[in-house]
């Protein structure tokens, strides 16, 4: 690379200018010593009798080796140290002492072809000395960059550069020097101060001296290009981390032997706001929280992620337990005020699952993310609105629901989930009226009851279809029963899941008529909580009551139980809760009360069913109280249907004898 464009005429021999450098011209030959050792190739100053100067560290050269031949310029370089001009440049020559890089008048006719290309060209065009300032550049450096060819004439291009790009200099004269090619793209700095970025393709002809460089604007290439990798990594309703960032980064700290913390966070009851406000009302929470979350000060290594749904993790590289307790009670903190959504006002909170990596045990990225959300599941078990940290002790339980869950998908297949039925009586004779349809898994082993399954399968999106199953059992046995001449009313428990399938209520009330039953044979148990959660709910109870299908409200006097609800919601039985019946006995406000309650529904013309009695002593409470229809293993407990057709059949018989009697 040179200095400028290289002629050996037009010099004044009486000229100044013409005079060599000297060792008493100390600034001027300060000044191109400095150019000499930015060089990016071997080079040197030799004066007009060929006493080497100065030579930079790529030429292995003692001062004063007369290897080298000087040249006159007839254009004087500005030079960055403020000297206005030089007269000398050194040139390399051979053994015979010809110089080994051409002038000007020996140019590459291609490297004139180049510059003609390029003169007009739409990419910016430039050509470098060997000091690394500009000599020639094309009309393309105004249009895009602001400059004229004059104002960029001389400059050292990276000073154009903001100071954190400018490291990539050594790395590009280094590539330059090496492999006479190197390729970088940086931000350029615009005459009006703005900045551009430009991918630069650099080639170093040696038989010439020059580097020739070629531009091209790809600012708002980058930009796109910088979107979409934003997008790839961060979550695009809430602008946090996405899970694949997450995922990435954790594998990084773990593969570098460092010890991070998961912190899963789940909020509590979510589902509740989509169901009532709407998916839209959810989106806007959802973005809100993601801003609490990050605007917190919760360490500069600290990652938050929106992992799917409702749910966020929060990932720091370190700290141990002390620090996670700190970050998940900051977290709990940043929900107590209360969100706006579409005018509306949302109060929420959040179940926390902390996991740590110690060196005691090792987890994979996979294991992290599971023992997390375990911990945040267990943490919703107690009560919501905690942080739980993970122990083996949730692990064992994983593992069971895990087992759990893996047995019960097997069981649809090999027919194992049945309906057992559990008599309802009347009070005080102990007829049989009716009998409530409850599931059972009934294993080679073993009866398994519903308490040991039935959460698992909530969890595992199964009980839509342990429904199905048992619902099919129950309007067969429907049948069988009406066959036999002793038809009873069925109850069949109802979960919120199913209530929500689209279709529902048309299947149920489908398949009752194709067994050619009367709907009215059927209750449908509902929780009083399923029915008031949403809209949804009250809807597809009065399509089936309207079909001729009577609802129960079971388990009242838990939950949200009031009496106002009895008037208000579509609803023929009340079943009131077995710890009411547990303290009839005892406890004069739950007698007086429950009283009050079976006073209340007979004057709305509603049937009440006591559960849970166990002992002659609570079944004549419950007579005392006025109530009529009962149901406890003081009468039956559930049973398989064959057993109860046997029980209906042998009631029945002793019936018919009694009134013969």
């Amino acid at each position: 690379m040179g200095l400028a464009d290289e002629h050996s005429d037009g010099i004044d021999e009486h000229d100044e200018r013409s005079k060599p450098a000297t060792s008493t011209e100390t600034p001027e030959l300060d000044a191109w010593s400095a150019v000499v050792d930015a060089m990016p190739i071997p080079g040197a100053l030799v004066s007009v009798d060929g006493e080497v100067l100065a030579a930079n560290r790529w030429l292995d050269v003692a001062v004063g080796d007369p290897l080298f031949r000087e040249e006159p310029l007839d254009h004087i370089v500005p030079l960055r140290s403020g000297v206005d001009g030089a007269r000398w440049r050194a040139r390399p020559i051979d053994e015979r002492g010809d110089v080994l890089l051409a002038t000007q008048e020996h140019e590459d006719a291609g490297d004139h072809l180049l510059r003609r290309f390029f003169a007009n060209g739409d990419a910016l065009f430039v050509v470098y000395d060997q000091a690394g300032l500009i000599i020639e550049s094309n009309a393309a450096w105004e249009e895009l960059l602001g400059y004229t060819t004059e104002e960029i004439f001389g400059i050292d291009s990276w000073s154009l550069l903001p100071d954190d790009e400018v490291s990539d200099r050594e790395r590009v004269e280094r590539e330059l020097r090496e492999d006479g090619r190197s390729e970088t793209c940086f931000q350029m700095r615009t005459a009006d101060g703005s900045y551009r970025r430009v991918r630069w393709t650099l080639q170093f002809d040696i038989s010439v001296g020059r580097c020739f460089g070629i531009g091209r604007d790809v600012t708002e290439e980058d930009m796109v290009t910088a979107e979409l990798e934003h997008r790839a990594t961060h979550d695009e309703l809430t602008g946090v981390a996405n899970r694949s960032q997450l995922v990435a980064h954790l594998d990084e700290v773990i593969d570098a032997g460092g010890h991070p913390s998961l912190l899963f966070c789940d909020l509590d009851r979510f589902k509740v706001v989509n169901d009532s406000l709407g998916h839209l009302a959810g989106d806007q929470v959802l973005a809100q929280l993601a801003q609490r979350i990050d605007s917190l000060d919760l360490g500069d290594d600290a990652l938050v992620s929106r992992f799917g749904g409702d749910e966020f993790i929060v990932m720091l590289d370190d700290g141990g337990e002390a620090r996670a307790r700190l970050v998940a009670a900051r977290l709990l903190d940043c929900l107590e005020r209360p969100f706006e959504a579409l005018g509306r006002t949302v109060h929420l909170t959040m179940s926390i699952g902390i996991c740590f990596q110690n060196k005691e045990n090792l987890r994979t990225v996979d294991e992290m993310l599971r023992d997390a959300d375990r911990a945040a599941y267990e943490a919703k078990s107690l009560g919501r609105k905690r942080c739980v940290i993970f122990d083996e002790g949730l692990r064992d339980e994983a593992e069971r629901r895990f087992e759990i869950e893996a047995g019960l998908r097997r069981a649809f297949d090999h027919g194992e989930i049945v309906a057992h039925f559990q008599p309802i009586v009347s009070v005080p004779d102990g007829e049989i009226v009716g009998a409530e349809a409850l599931v059972r898994w009934q294993t080679p082993e073993q009866l398994v009851l519903p308490g040991e399954f039935l959460d698992v399968a909530a969890d595992a999106g199964l009980l839509p279809r342990v429904s199905r199953l048992v619902i099919s059992a129950t309007v067969a046995a429907a049948e069988r029963l009406a066959a036999g001449g002793r038809p009873l009313q069925m109850s069949i428990n109802v979960s919120d899941p199913e209530l929500h399938i689209a279709g529902f209520a048309a299947d149920l009330i489908d398949r009752v008529a194709r067994a050619d039953l009367d709907p009215s044979m059927f209750l449908i148990e509902v929780t009083e909580s399923m029915v008031l959660t949403t809209g949804r709910a009250i809807e597809v109870l009065g399509e089936l009551r309207a079909a001729g299908f009577r609802i129960a409200l079971d388990d009242f006097g838990t939950g949200f139980s009031s009496l106002a609800h009895l008037r208000e919601l579509p609803v023929d039985v009340v079943k009131v809760d077995r710890t009411f019946v547990a303290d009839l006995l005892d406890d004069e406000v739950a007698y007086a009360v429950t009283t009050s309650l079976v006073t209340l529904c007979d004057a709305l013309g509603l049937d009440v069913i006591m559960e849970g009695i166990e002992t002659p002593l609570q079944a004549s409470a419950v007579e005392l109280i006025g109530c009529r229809l009962a149901q406890g293993f003081l009468y039956h407990h559930a049973m398989p249907i064959s057993e109860l057709e046997r029980l209906v059949g042998s009631t029945e018989l002793q019936r018919r004898h009694a009134l013969a009697g």
